[in-house]
């Protein structure tokens, strides 16, 4: 899966200005208009020499800010030109800059070579798109001093909101990542303040048709990454779900607190300089390279599934999930992919059993998750070491709470989704087991792990009132 972990940036050196094309000079933002209520707003001075801007910021101890944009100016450029950095919100807070505009083809002078800017190491957060860096020069004593601490780059037809703006010229002091964290809490903070139809207001929906678009775009907002996977026939599966299903009224609530993308089963990335078949890719094996639905979690970045797919979910047999299976599919709990993927088997079991209506417990899913590794390892279902693990499982939770497990196994060779679908059959046939799976209980772990001989081992864990 895509990684967006960087060092330190630094890009002192790199002040050998060459040229650029001449938009961003003759834009003329310093003489934007007035606004309508006559607020004093302190003038803006864009400029478009880059090694000057670095000296000066360097001398005024302040950040700069680079707004890359493309050689001829797009919709999206002009627009943020003329109706975001105009706003009198954001040129109050752009006076505090040194501000910069640039083609993104601009070229610098370094070690005697001629190099774009842009593709230079120091950017590469920017992924060589437009948007938005910014380079710290305000505190010579800082660790990051002379280093990008911002990297906002544009979707392909859109650009940040006078309020996302505000929000990323607002962030205190501190390194890359710090920061780019911050700027995701702080969009959490003010969605949650100002309510979710205000909040899709500034983070639109809309289905992407790239995957390293969309992966920027729920990384950037701190959400979950939707991949409907279809053909392009017209009465594909794919489309014919996306018609029929995520078009349901009732989704639309909720597929709003996703980033969405539509791809087909063809569909190419870039990966350490080669290009590959995304479906290929090992962290999409459970898909099958079928048609269907994939999730990866962008949204719980202190959480160790962050950036990984946690949800598969097929067209096995040439059938379509149905609108209630769906909606089981988009409320599953934060979790790695074969926790979701047996507790989504356990929430659309026909006889509705009610182990998953508590609180997902992460000390529960551990357990469960290292039980079923060990179940797994030694090839053999069981409630191994039961004495010694309830008693301290039992001791971590909270007052009048007893540890409870159920273990099943499935058939050799099926997959994930088949496998947590049988392991469920599986303790729906033992009544003391499925007297623990159907009852509702203040907190619960599930997870599945597969042995070399190809079967699947799950565990369930519950935490239930002593009698």
């Amino acid at each position: 899966m895509e990684t967006h972990g960087y060092g330190r940036l630094m890009l002192v050196g790199l002040m050998g200005w060459i040229g650029v094309s001449g938009w961003a000079a003759s834009a003329g933002l310093a003489q934007a208009s007035p606004p309508a209520d006559n607020q004093q707003v302190p003038a803006v001075v864009w400029t478009s020499h880059y090694g000057e801007a670095l000296r000066v910021a360097e001398r005024e101890k302040k950040m700069v800010l680079i707004v890359f944009h493309h050689p001829e100016p797009d919709a999206v450029d002009k627009h943020f030109q003329q109706n975001i950095l105009t706003h009198p919100e954001i040129q109050e807070r752009l006076s505090r800059y040194v501000c910069i505009r640039l083609p993104m083809d601009t070229l610098i002078r370094l070690q005697g070579k001629t190099v774009v800017l842009l593709e230079h190491p120091a950017f590469a957060p920017m992924e060589r798109q437009a948007g938005v860096a910014i380079i710290d020069y305000a505190d010579p004593a800082a660790s990051y001093y002379g280093c990008l601490v911002g990297a906002f780059p544009f979707a392909p037809d859109a650009c940040y909101s006078v309020q996302q703006m505000k929000v990323i010229l607002d962030l205190p002091p501190g390194p890359l990542a710090q920061r780019q964290q911050g700027y995701v809490q702080r969009m959490r903070e003010w969605a949650s303040q100002w309510g979710k139809d205000i909040a899709r207001k500034a983070l639109a929906c809309r289905w992407y048709d790239d995957y390293r678009t969309a992966y920027r775009a729920a990384q950037q907002s701190g959400r979950m990454l939707l991949i409907l996977f279809a053909d392009p026939a017209p009465d594909s599966l794919g489309n014919r779900f996306e018609q029929e299903i995520l078009a349901d009224p009732s989704l639309q609530e909720k597929l709003a607190d996703y980033v969405l993308a539509k791809l087909p089963r063809n569909a190419r990335v870039q990966q350490e300089g080669q290009s590959l078949v995304l479906l290929e890719h090992p962290a999409f094996a459970e898909m099958l390279g079928l048609e269907g639905l994939a999730i990866i979690d962008l949204a719980h970045r202190d959480q160790k599934q962050y950036g990984t797919v946690v949800s598969v979910f097929p067209f096995l047999g040439g059938h379509l999930y149905t609108l209630e299976q769906t909606q089981e599919i988009l409320n599953l709990p934060p979790g790695t992919l074969t926790q979701r993927t047996l507790i989504y088997a356990v929430r659309t079991h026909p006889e509705r059993p009610a182990s998953t209506t508590g609180q997902l417990d992460p000390m529960l899913a551990q357990e469960a998750e290292s039980h079923s590794a060990y179940q797994a390892r030694i090839r053999l279902q069981g409630h191994h070491h039961w004495d010694s693990r309830f008693h301290r499982i039992s001791s971590l939770l909270p007052g009048g709470l007893l540890a409870q497990e159920v273990c099943a196994e499935s058939w050799p060779g099926q997959n994930l989704l088949e496998a947590a679908i049988e392991c469920v059959r599986s303790w729906r046939l033992s009544s003391g087991h499925w007297s623990a799976v159907r009852a509702a209980h203040p907190r619960y772990g599930y997870d599945m792990k597969k042995g070399d001989n190809g079967v699947w081992y799950a565990t369930g864990i519950f935490a239930h009132p002593a009698r």
